[in-house]
């Protein structure tokens, strides 16, 4: 009887773990009152710079430095009622031969692995956002 108890405990736990390769984390809020107010503030405290395309509905923002790693990350920002849907880009710096870094030629997906930096910066915002978070590929 005990085992079923904490079974049941646990089973909404397990269900919304992160598992290897998951890409997109959705944080579900109890309102959707200034949502993108909300959104564009979680994304700025961690010093990004969100692009004004002037859509409603989705936030983007410009590559930013990764703070250990060689790289630049982008992430987006879905909102759909009060839902926000965060995925996110990453690519790797180049330095060339006489020390100049160049941009990224090419962006792959930030997904979730352990020690994924991209990911922990993805599920900062998300964290700062509050809510109910769950992940998926």
């Amino acid at each position: 009887m005990k085992l079923l108890l904490i079974l049941l405990f646990l089973l909404p736990l397990l269900v919304n773990a992160q598992k290897n390769e998951d890409t997109k984390i959705i944080v579900t809020l109890n309102d959707s009152v200034d949502i993108y107010k909300k959104v564009k503030i979680a994304l700025v405290e961690l010093d990004f710079i969100v692009k004004d395309n002037y859509n409603v509905d989705t936030l983007t923002t410009y590559p930013r430095e990764f703070s250990k790693i060689p790289g630049q990350c982008r992430l987006t920002a879905v909102i759909k009622g009060k839902s926000i849907t965060l995925t996110g880009i990453f690519g790797l710096i180049k330095i060339d031969d006489f020390g100049y870094t160049r941009s990224p030629k090419d962006y792959q997906n930030i997904i979730y692995y352990k020690g994924s930096k991209g990911w922990e910066l993805l599920k900062t915002v998300a964290e700062r956002l509050g809510g109910q978070m769950t992940f998926s590929k």
